[in-house]
């Protein structure tokens, strides 16, 4: 009867311990428009929970959900972080015109040479002059693609082949860049890019050499032009009440992975990619050509009138855009130095 009583202790304690441990498990829901099983989804995203999960002891879990679900549609992305409905996010700014228009001063056209050092100087520059913008989220890093080229299905190697072409723009930066070298510009998000190039429906797409690996885009287009244009922003983020919602021994791990070592490790999982892109460019049967110095100069001169507009008419707004502006461009300055 003792030995009876002591297995029944021993089993109660048993069920509360594994109670108590069930209630400091943690299960965040995390969403990203692109599949599962691209190379940067797998490396840049599930890499990183893993690395939370283990950090924390598995006190941090993650149900995940990718392309082809509710949660990852490329356009609410955002808003389902500001309303709760998702806690964890990767996506898309630029797709959301008028919103961050303090942010998107990092995709004005020639802002940087490196999407690497981008991603660190907006990084710096959010601390101190951004983080307004993301009031509503609780920001983790804005991340910044490898820089857009053009890929398309018909040669393009001057600034009179772009005149009447229907190319994909990521954003209104994008719209008015084609627009500025007599192209028609048409804003698709990334998801839905192969099947309008098989389809014809665009001539070619602003896409950074990645997208010929992670989008397929190499099966739909023949040409390159490398141009090194710009970059699109990318958030990483968290719903306020989810992160608030956490104990503060799950904050640190979450703040202590966030912000330099979150857009290092981004940007790490794309180099590979881009490496391939660019091969996959160079295979025989397709056409790449780099921009020289002349046509970098004649775009520039094209392009010149859209960052002076733009950055105009959010002064005119009161908003401190030359000065956001010039941290941009020095803080990116310093970091490709590095």
């Amino acid at each position: 009867m003792i030995i009876g009583f002591k297995s029944q202790i021993a089993a109660i304690a048993l069920v509360l311990g594994l109670t108590v441990a069930n209630a400091e498990a943690t299960t965040l829901k995390f969403a990203t428009m692109g599949p599962e099983k691209l190379q940067f989804i797998q490396c840049g995203h599930i890499q990183f929970l893993k690395q939370l999960t283990k950090k924390s002891g598995g006190k941090l879990n993650f149900q995940t959900f990718f392309a082809g679900t509710a949660f990852a549609h490329p356009l609410k992305q955002y808003d389902q972080l500001v309303r709760g409905i998702i806690d964890m996010s990767f996506g898309v700014l630029t797709y959301l015109p008028g919103r961050f228009p303090m942010t998107n001063i990092g995709t004005l056209p020639f802002m940087m040479n490196e999407s690497g050092a981008g991603a660190r100087a907006m990084t710096r520059v959010y601390q101190k002059h951004l983080r307004k913008e993301f009031s509503d989220i609780h920001l983790l890093a804005i991340a910044l693609p490898p820089l857009y080229q053009v890929q398309s299905r018909k040669k393009i190697a001057s600034i009179g082949d772009f005149k009447g072409l229907r190319i994909r723009a990521a954003g209104r930066i994008h719209g008015q860049i084609l627009k500025a070298l007599g192209a028609v510009p048409a804003q698709i998000p990334a998801p839905g890019l192969y099947e309008n190039l098989a389809k014809g429906v665009v001539d070619g797409a602003l896409f950074p050499w990645s997208g010929l690996v992670s989008w397929k885009l190499g099966e739909v287009t023949k040409y390159s032009l490398g141009l090194n244009l710009n970059a699109s922003t990318l958030f990483h983020g968290m719903s306020n009440k989810a992160y608030d919602g956490l104990p503060a021994d799950l904050k640190r791990i979450i703040d202590n992975s966030a912000g330099v070592p979150l857009v290092d490790h981004i940007s790490s999982c794309w180099r590979p990619i881009t490496k391939k892109g660019k091969a996959i460019a160079s295979q025989k049967g397709r056409t790449v050509t780099i921009a020289d110095d002349k046509l970098v100069s004649q775009i520039k001169a094209k392009l010149a009138p859209i960052t002076e507009k733009y950055l105009a008419g959010l002064e005119a707004k009161g908003l401190p855009a030359r000065k956001v502006h010039a941290a941009i461009k020095k803080a990116v300055k310093e970091e490709e130095a590095k």
